[in-house]
């Protein structure tokens, strides 16, 4: 095999590594949500999904809107005092979130206050941002 084969090849397999790494990047950004805004939303529980790459919190509102909060995952939860059984279908629960950019009733959880006037930062729990990206 000639030279420019192997370079072409070696080309190839360098763009199909370059290509795949947006994707993995790009899970974990949080450009979906808005993080000039910060809504307090009191509601209900109705489950809290204990899911890797991200927990959710699904919360009924006060006003009847289903939200769908995104939280970090749950080995990065856990070092913050989050387990599987924080959330109850049921409690009572006043979050914090930035809304999702595109209107919908979602969101990424930021903190939640318990009626024990306990509240669990959330935003804590993720990952920090790289000095080098931009801000969002």
């Amino acid at each position: 095999m000639s030279k420019p084969f192997f370079a072409l090849a070696a080309l190839a397999s360098a763009a199909a590594l370059v290509a795949a790494a947006g994707p993995a990047r790009a899970h974990h950004s949080y450009a979906m949500f808005d993080s000039q805004v910060t809504l307090t939303i009191p509601g209900t529980v109705v489950s809290w999904d204990w899911t890797n790459p991200h927990s959710f919190l699904q919360v009924i509102s006060d006003t009847g809107q289903h939200w769908s909060l995104e939280a970090a995952s749950p080995s990065l939860l856990s070092r913050n005092g989050v387990s599987r059984n924080t959330f109850k279908p049921g409690d009572k629960v006043a979050v914090k979130v930035h809304p999702r950019r595109d209107n919908t009733e979602g969101g990424s959880l930021l903190s939640a206050t318990l009626t024990d006037g306990r509240t669990l930062l959330f935003e804590a729990a993720r990952p920090p941002r790289p000095a080098d990206a931009p801000a969002q």
